[in-house]
């Protein structure tokens, strides 16, 4: 019996080390979700800030934004207001793929929700701005008050990233 005991414990004290390696090291796929995006539903106002693409100057300025579903159970509509444009307001929507690994086409490269709460969104692609080669990244900061969307931008000749543009949005007073 006492041999029976020492046997059982030694194989468990063999693979508790075991099994707590391979929980250490496996590595988590993101995956978007419906409900990572609902926070963002409603009306918001904020800023649009872009680089003039003539000048390479910085240039802000008023912009709102409604949330709303989408056509789908995975789509979300983005509608773009401009207070002091309004010939520029425009459409937008956020798709999430089937299996959660694509935001609008383009692949998810993180999410992740920060010391405050605000859930992080990464996406990336290849394409094109201002008619050369580049990397474009898309980044996502959902939270209660909060709501970021920004495009940033590395040529493929450079290893610098730079800010193409960022719509900054607090959520909209009730009754807006």
């Amino acid at each position: 019996m006492k041999h029976r005991i020492l046997i059982s414990l030694s194989i468990i004290a063999l693979c508790l080390p075991l099994s707590n390696f391979a929980q250490d090291t496996e590595v988590q796929t993101p995956y978007l979700r419906t409900q990572d995006f609902e926070i963002a539903l409603g009306e918001w106002n904020g800023t649009l800030t872009y680089v003039d693409y003539s000048s390479g100057q910085p240039y802000t300025m008023p912009a709102d934004l409604k949330v709303g579903k989408g056509n789908s159970s995975r789509t979300f509509s983005l509608n773009y207001s401009y207070p002091n444009e309004p010939q520029a307001n425009s459409k937008g929507k956020l798709k999430i793929s089937k299996n959660g690994l694509l935001l609008n086409g383009n692949k998810l490269i993180s999410k992740v929700i920060n010391d405050d709460g605000i859930l992080e969104v990464v996406t990336s692609h290849m394409g094109k701005d201002n008619k050369k080669r580049a990397t474009i990244r898309n980044i996502y900061e959902l939270g209660t008050s909060l709501l970021i969307i920004r495009k940033e931008v590395k040529f493929i000749d450079s290893d610098e990233w730079f800010k193409r543009n960022e719509y900054s949005f607090t959520r909209a007073p009730e009754g807006n």
